[in-house]
């Protein structure tokens, strides 16, 4: 692989900031600066082969990883590359956001280790149900119109109803959720720097509240595991939870729904069963990857990679949009069916750093896109594909919003009704057929009150009639699922969650 032409430094290591002046972009790549949100990717690794240099922030250099093996090495090695911005700062500030836990070795595991034990339990059985309660939901609130923006009213605020229901909390703090995620992505200040403290204070609350009141959720099982995080490491875990999954899940959602629109093959692949769910989700994340660019790994020592010299705490910028479109490993890259059963995409991680919600996550996606699917008939997209608007951002791949318009049902869900569980149609989804019902509890008949027996003298004898057994009265019912109130906090203590609800205001 090409690696670059520049000047040589005196170990006759080519240089990568020499050749930064010719960048096909246009002088240094400065990543700090208006930049075209889609990158010419191919141009950028012809130039530069698997490792390209950049400027962060104004006089911070560091790397962009291009090819799909630099991608894959630094993702894996955590010798020399760490999640830790420590060897950068020694105060542990990042120079660039970061979806990735930064830690690394023993403190690493002991923190990852409660978020997949909790994540665990919550299989395809127990995941499509909530999926699909909260998908009907939001999609009944649209189909009697015959149009909707299925990224603000259905991909955005789904990931955030079904969070909330798995930590155990009602309904009304999903819509929360939803609502403050929705402002803090918004791109607008005003609206996005109050939504930050409020969506710190949901999870602050939610742990306040599991801790006190335990049940069978997510949060609470992260909370009981023996690593024993404390309150602040349980917030930064479950946000960590939230934050990482929330944008890349809707707009794997968006992507997906785009490419059945848009591509007659790939939707009657799709419809017709020669495409499955898990290869169509696949193929979209090598084609249209909701993570274009990622921070989250350090330089841990002076090396030489990729035909360049690294200096220590230098960062590290996973290129995952140039990775996936990298000829070495990419052929045929848009024909679904040639790349259909590749899993070997970069966008779930690799290594020790891993994305711990990989089936969670394709469960959660696979089921939101049949459910729109199955209820929004005859579904179109409502403008021509070149006036879509994407957004402006180097790492986040997703349509501002996604117009369609369907085949309306006429009716329309009344507000704040409890919706039934949808029946599934999804090709993959199989359910366990229940027993007939029997016994008292469904009227079944009960034996004759004066049956008789009969006796070596043939006298008839009524059969003793048992006493009637008292049935011991149900415990009451607690928790989330019942809508119970939770224990109540000390006298001049209010409950953190209740007064964020009451203060919130949702949205016009």
């Amino acid at each position: 692989m090409h690696h670059g032409t520049g000047s040589a430094d005196r170990d006759g290591v080519p240089d990568g900031r020499a050749e930064a002046a010719r960048c096909p972009v246009g002088g240094t790549l400065a990543l700090h600066e208006p930049t075209p949100a889609d990158l010419p990717w191919g141009r950028l690794r012809d130039q530069y082969g698997g490792l390209a240099p950049v400027e962060i922030a104004p006089g911070v250099p560091g790397w962009l990883l291009l090819g799909y093996k630099e991608n894959l090495q630094v993702l894996r090695d955590q010798t020399h590359f760490s999640a830790d911005p420590r060897p950068w700062s020694a105060s542990g500030t990042a120079p660039a956001r970061t979806g990735a836990l930064t830690h690394d070795g023993e403190e690493h595991r002991r923190l990852r280790a409660p978020i997949v034990d909790a994540l665990t339990p919550v299989g395809t059985p127990q995941l499509v149900p909530v999926v699909e309660r909260a998908a009907v939901r939001l999609l009944d609130a649209v189909a009697a119109d015959g149009h909707a923006d299925l990224i603000g009213r259905f991909a955005a605020p789904l990931p955030a109803l079904v969070l909330n229901e798995l930590l155990g909390l009602p309904d009304a703090y999903g819509s929360l959720l939803a609502d403050l995620t929705a402002r803090l992505w918004s791109g607008d200040p005003e609206r996005a720097e109050p939504a930050a403290p409020a969506i710190r204070a949901y999870f602050t609350g939610l742990v306040a509240r599991k801790r006190a009141e335990p049940g069978d959720d997510l949060a609470s099982r992260l909370l009981e595991h023996p690593h024993a995080l404390t309150d602040d490491e349980a917030v930064e875990a479950l946000s960590l939870l939230w934050e990482t999954g929330h944008e890349p899940t809707t707009h794997l959602i968006g992507n997906a729904l785009l490419k059945l629109l848009e591509d007659p093959t790939v939707w009657t692949a799709y419809l017709g069963g020669a495409l499955t769910p898990e290869d169509f989700v696949d193929y979209v994340m090598w084609t249209d990857s909701p993570i274009r660019m990622l921070a989250g790994r350090y330089s841990a020592m002076d090396l030489r990679f990729a035909g360049a010299r690294i200096r220590r705490g230098e960062p590290m910028l996973f290129g995952f949009a140039s990775a996936h479109a990298d000829p070495s490993v990419v052929r045929d890259g848009d024909d679904a069916m040639a790349m259909a059963g590749n899993r070997s995409h970069l966008s779930w991680g690799a290594g020790a750093h891993r994305c711990p919600a990989t089936g969670f996550s394709r469960d959660l996606v696979r089921t939101a896109i049949d459910m729109v699917v199955d209820r929004l008939r005859g579904m179109a997209l409502a403008v021509d594909p070149s006036r879509l608007t994407w957004r402006a951002s180097l790492a986040i791949h997703g349509l501002e919003r996604l117009p369609v318009t369907y085949t309306p049902t006429g009716e329309r869900a009344e507000p704040g009704a409890e919706e039934a569980a949808p029946t599934t149609r999804g090709r993959w989804v199989r359910r366990k057929r229940r027993p007939t019902p029997r016994g008292a509890r469904y009227q079944a008949p009960l034996a004759p009150k004066h049956d008789t027996e009969e006796t070596g003298n043939d006298t008839a004898a009524p059969r003793a009639t048992p006493a009637p057994r008292t049935r011991a009265a149900a415990p009451r019912a607690v928790g989330a699922r019942y809508q119970a109130p939770f224990a109540q906090p000390e006298p001049g203590t209010p409950d953190p969650l209740e007064q964020l609800l009451a203060t919130w205001r949702p949205r016009g």
